[in-house]
């Protein structure tokens, strides 16, 4: 399967009204390739979008990625799921800018500003394209929806693999202009040594970030 083969442990979670004469709610489990495009990779019709709903599709896709506790994967959704309770776990910044005040309020804002920095990925939006991507096709019946969105996948992967073969590089364009962004932010700091497995690295201000080779992590969280 692609996801499992050559994707990041990164899954966004989202839910949708359709628009039909049939007042369900589709779910949606989407991933992102090296070039930030949408991938999806499972997709189901409720009743509601519930907890209990949402156990029991994502106990489904356990079952088929082989995800066991989520650990070393990511979940960006709007609530925290249960079956993978190893899972790291991201808001949608939506989420987080209309619920935050209302449940902890500015004062608590600083206490609890600690975010994931095990996933690398940028992402924090709430799949806005891949909605707009199906919207033409949410009216329709529920089976005939759901065809239509498994042919919309099927050519969005095979534009995505002719892309591919345009690469000049053996990784994706995008990865490769991150790497060079990070390669000419690098040659301006000073790095010193600090002989515990690591680094100490100074952009030209006044505060120094340790890097620590072994755990691959750095004080700067990025």
């Amino acid at each position: 399967m692609g996801f499992k083969n050559g994707l990041r442990p990164f899954i966004g979670l989202d839910g949708t009204f359709l628009k039909g004469k049939a007042k369900r709610q589709l779910l949606i489990v989407v991933a992102l390739d090296s070039m930030n495009h949408l991938y999806p990779i499972a997709r189901v019709v409720v009743d509601k979008e519930t907890k209990v709903t949402w156990t029991w599709f994502l106990t489904l896709l356990n079952n088929l990625l082989d995800l066991k506790l989520g650990g070393g994967y990511t979940f960006m959704s709007d609530m925290h799921k249960a079956v993978v309770p190893d899972a790291h776990h991201r808001y949608y910044v939506r989420h987080i800018e209309t619920n935050w005040c209302r449940r902890c309020g500015a004062g608590d804002l600083r206490k609890k500003a600690y975010f994931d920095t095990v996933c690398k990925n940028q992402q924090v939006d709430n799949n806005e394209s891949l909605h707009s991507w199906i919207l033409d096709v949410m009216h329709k019946p529920i089976i005939r929806m759901l065809e239509d969105i498994r042919v919309k996948v099927m050519n969005m992967l095979r534009e995505h693999e002719g892309d591919v073969m345009t690469w000049t590089e053996n990784l994706s364009p995008h990865t490769m202009q991150l790497y060079y962004q990070f390669l000419n932010s690098a040659q301006k700091g000073i790095v010193d040594s600090n002989r515990q497995d690591g680094y100490e690295v100074n952009e030209g201000t006044f505060e120094k970030h340790r890097v620590h080779i072994l755990l691959k992590k750095c004080t700067c969280r990025t």
